[in-house]
């Protein structure tokens, strides 16, 4: 099975773009960064880099384009996207600004105590989950939900494999 070079170019565009708006949202600040909006502006610029790679090689053969190579299309596209993303937030925290996950965890534990999480749940429950969250927030916790999002990304996949394949022209 080849792999499909259109949704590779598609991928690392969508992830160029996906790479600003991380950084814009970091030099915008942790509220930023943690906002939904970014959040969904993010998911809709992998749905879209996933629809624009199933296009172009959907236009690149000629005849038809089957749901198993739309499903390949989108998933490489929604890969690359996704691990440029995972690249510029190990850089961030890593290199860039290595207090990152401390200013991020800080102001989660604000929030979590704002909204009142903490008073529902038990006091021993609360330290593993702050653990957890610490340990999330490190490169290997973020390459693991990279790797974990993928499945969710095979999901979208599948859809836009459906919505993307071409029939046949020839057959009848």
């Amino acid at each position: 099975m080849k792999i499909p070079m259109q949704s590779l170019q598609q991928g690392a565009a969508a992830g160029v773009i996906l790479v600003v708006l991380k950084l814009v949202a970091y030099l915008l600040g942790i509220e930023a960064m943690t906002s939904g909006w970014v959040g969904f502006g993010q998911l809709v610029l992998v749905v879209a880099g996933m629809f624009m790679a199933c296009a172009m090689e959907r236009k690149a053969v000629d005849g038809a384009f089957t749901f198993g190579e739309a499903f390949m299309a989108a998933l490489v596209a929604a890969a690359t996207t996704t691990f440029l993303g995972l690249g510029m937030d190990v850089v961030l925290g890593s290199i860039i600004d290595p207090e990152l996950s401390s200013k991020m965890m800080a102001f989660t534990m604000q929030e979590l105590e704002t909204s009142g999480v903490f008073s529902m749940v038990p006091e021993d429950q609360v330290e593993g989950m702050l653990t957890d969250m610490e340990w999330a927030m490190k490169p290997a916790g973020q390459v693991l939900s990279w790797a974990l999002g993928l499945l969710f990304w095979g999901v979208v996949s599948l859809i836009v494999g459906a919505i993307m394949k071409r029939s046949d022209p020839s057959q009848f």
